[in-house]
């Protein structure tokens, strides 16, 4: 278990006190007063035995509206569902603190709330999918983001399964992941045409390389399963095995998320 999933586990059941559950919004101030007041410590900072030891006695500091941290994708991706996944992402990744202070209120720890990301999709249009799978790269270090593959995770959902955080892609024990060369229809003058073909191409290629960096496969693995012409189809075990995710869903994720 990771030190994330290990602070999740530990706080998750944590009820609030009587005296908490009666406080009012004058008290609630009361427990988030200016940073210099605080010895501010990082959880990131802290040992697993650390963890184990402070988390369970701490009090959380809501510092936003509490509410799933989760963004649902299913369907195909296009600019319209790029876009909703794209400002959700952003506004997560804004409201990531996690706030929280001892019983004596002489130490505030902070920790950074990951987002969950489900994907159940066909696939769609690459450059929307090479947008998502570039904004999730530049948010690695400041928003841990773990992705869920559901049902079927084909073509482009296959990127954006696999970028998810190290260690935190799940997937569906009966999802199916299908991987296909990329696929692109023209019409138009013969010099429109050469310099579309070459653009898809050069996509092509990108993906494969994106794919090959977020996984266990080389480049010319991914590459071989293009060259078949066919859509390849792999289960749940092998999505693990080629490194798109880390381990199956199972009841135990629900037990230890937020």
């Amino acid at each position: 278990m990771n030190r994330r999933r290990l602070m999740q586990t530990l706080m998750a059941p944590k009820k609030k006190t009587k005296a908490n559950s009666k406080t009012k919004k004058t008290d609630k101030e009361e427990l988030a007063p200016a940073e210099d007041q605080f010895e501010i410590i990082s959880i990131e900072d802290l040992t697993e035995d650390e963890i184990r030891e402070v988390v369970p006695n701490l009090i959380q500091v809501d510092m936003e509206k509490s509410s799933p941290r989760a963004i649902n994708f299913c369907g195909d991706l296009n600019e319209e569902s790029a876009s909703a996944i794209i400002s959700a992402m952003i506004y997560h990744n804004h409201n990531n603190r996690l706030v929280m202070v001892n019983e004596q209120q002489t130490k505030q720890y902070h920790a950074v709330k990951p987002m969950q990301f489900y994907i159940s999709t066909f696939g769609g249009n690459a450059a929307d999918m090479f947008g998502i799978h570039d904004l999730m790269v530049s948010m690695k270090h400041s928003t841990p983001i773990e992705t869920v593959g559901l049902g079927n995770v084909m073509s482009a959902g296959v990127l954006l399964l696999a970028s998810g955080a190290e260690n935190s892609r799940f997937i569906g024990e009966n999802t199916r992941v299908m991987i296909h060369s990329l696929r692109a229809g023209h019409a138009g003058a013969m010099h429109e045409l050469e310099t579309e073909y070459e653009e898809t191409r050069w996509l092509q290629d990108q993906y494969v390389q994106a794919l090959s960096r977020v996984t266990n496969m080389s480049k010319r693995m991914i590459k071989k399963m293009m060259e078949r012409k066919t859509n390849v189809y792999i289960n749940a075990e092998q999505a693990i095995e080629y490194g798109i995710a880390d381990k199956i869903l199972k009841p135990s994720y629900w037990d230890e998320g937020e």
